[in-house]
């Protein structure tokens, strides 16, 4: 599984600091990496729920090269992600990055982010592998750097395989086929004409399909069409 290191250069806000300590317990963040911090750390325990360990683990460095030592690729964030004629002011979008991540996957990443006020200088910004921005409203593309931070994580959960457990499993593709071969044995038993039993049966499973059921849904579908099949069978 890809590993994650967020680095904070320069952090100010203790809020802000907490609500990261957060957010990276919230999607499985493997390290935290503070560059020459400039919020009260004390203050930030107050604002970071129960990432308090996490962010108590943190690791507290004064120079950004020493904080991407030990990582397969980095990546410098920016709100200012265009400039024309800047060489180094030529940033891709999150979702493009993403998909390079899913073509050619790496072992470990860090994230780079900057300071709230003036984010990374330039020759912080050089350091990293890739620089990358998140495309916003171009009149006021700039977001709060936690905001920044969750963005971030939640696209990199949806590669990294992690299994929520605040969500409901999915219906298996056997527990959705015992679904249909049960309405298929209602359809035949109730529609006469092969044609229309065919169109029936056909739309039916594609709804099936479409809905998505999870485990709950179609273990509940599967005893209400038993017990409707089994009504059928004793009236014939």
């Amino acid at each position: 599984m890809l590993k994650i290191r967020v680095v904070l250069v320069g952090v100010e806000g203790s809020v802000n600091l907490g609500f990261i300590a957060r957010t990276c317990v919230n999607f499985g963040v493997d390290e935290l990496f503070l560059v020459n911090p400039r919020a009260d750390l004390d203050e930030a325990l107050i604002y970071s729920a129960k990432a308090k360990d996490f962010l108590r683990g943190a690791v507290i460095i004064n120079d950004l090269g020493k904080a991407l030592e030990g990582v397969d690729l980095s990546v410098a964030t920016t709100a200012k992600g265009y400039s024309k004629g800047d060489a180094l002011r030529q940033a891709i979008d999150i979702v493009t990055f993403i998909e390079i991540l899913r073509e050619k996957p790496v072992e470990s990443l860090a994230l780079v982010f900057g300071r709230e006020s003036t984010g990374l200088t330039r020759e912080e910004l050089k350091q990293a592998d890739y620089l990358v921005t998140i495309p916003a409203n171009p009149e006021y593309p700039v977001l709060n750097l936690s905001q920044s931070v969750a963005i971030f994580l939640w696209e990199l959960w949806k590669i990294r395989g992690m299994q929520a457990t605040n969500v409901p499993p999915q219906a298996s593709p056997d527990e959705l086929l015992l679904l249909e071969r049960i309405i298929g044995e209602i359809t035949e038993r109730v529609i006469g004409d092969e044609e229309k039993r065919r169109r029936v049966y056909m739309v039916v499973a594609r709804v099936l399909r479409r809905a998505r059921p999870t485990r709950y849904d179609a273990r509940m579908l599967t005893y209400w069409f038993r017990r409707v099949l089994n009504k059928i069978s004793t009236q014939e």
